[in-house]
């Protein structure tokens, strides 16, 4: 006599559970590393703003030509006069004008790092905060404050132009 055993083939709902749980816990750990944090976004979005006003510092010293720092709630730009005829920095690669990764809320500027900002934006529709930047080598401190729904960024400049995120640069709201 021939024994025949036959064995269901497939997969038993315990070993399809067991697969889709661990799938679903490897599409989430993936999906948790390759969101980024809004807050790390401005973070660095304002480390990058501070080395372009110090690169614009630089190449305002070298052209000997004033360079001033333009940017509104939905981005910023690097602007020269020659002649009374404004012009984009639109050759330079790194001083190109840039959107910010996400719309900003608010946009302060404050002399000598002090309490009241000298320039603040509100709205989309106002007019750009405009930043004279310094040709000389010594220059009077300022803090520039970057604003969005889901946190803010300090940056700080010292005497020589020189970029430091404040304390505490980012925040939750």
């Amino acid at each position: 006599m021939q024994r025949l055993s036959r064995r269901a083939a497939g997969f038993t709902l315990l070993e399809l559970m067991v697969v889709i749980v661990l799938a679903g816990i490897l599409v989430s750990i993936v999906t948790i590393n390759l969101t980024p944090d809004p807050r790390q976004q401005l973070q660095r979005e304002a480390q990058r703003v501070g080395q372009l006003l110090g690169l614009a510092a630089d190449e305002s010293r070298i052209r000997q030509q004033p360079i001033v720092w333009e940017a509104d709630l939905r981005g910023y730009r690097f602007v020269t006069e020659s002649g009374g005829e404004r012009r984009l920095l639109s050759g330079d690669d790194l001083l190109r004008e840039r959107l910010w990764d996400t719309p900003l809320t608010r946009l302060a500027v404050l002399d000598n790092g002090g309490p009241q900002p000298a320039q603040v934006l509100l709205s989309p529709g106002a007019p750009p905060v405009r930043v004279a930047i310094a040709r000389e080598w010594i220059q009077s401190r300022w803090r520039l404050e970057l604003t969005r729904e889901d946190g803010s960024a300090r940056i700080d400049f010292d005497e020589v132009g020189r970029a430091t995120l404040a304390d505490n640069q980012v925040s939750n709201k």
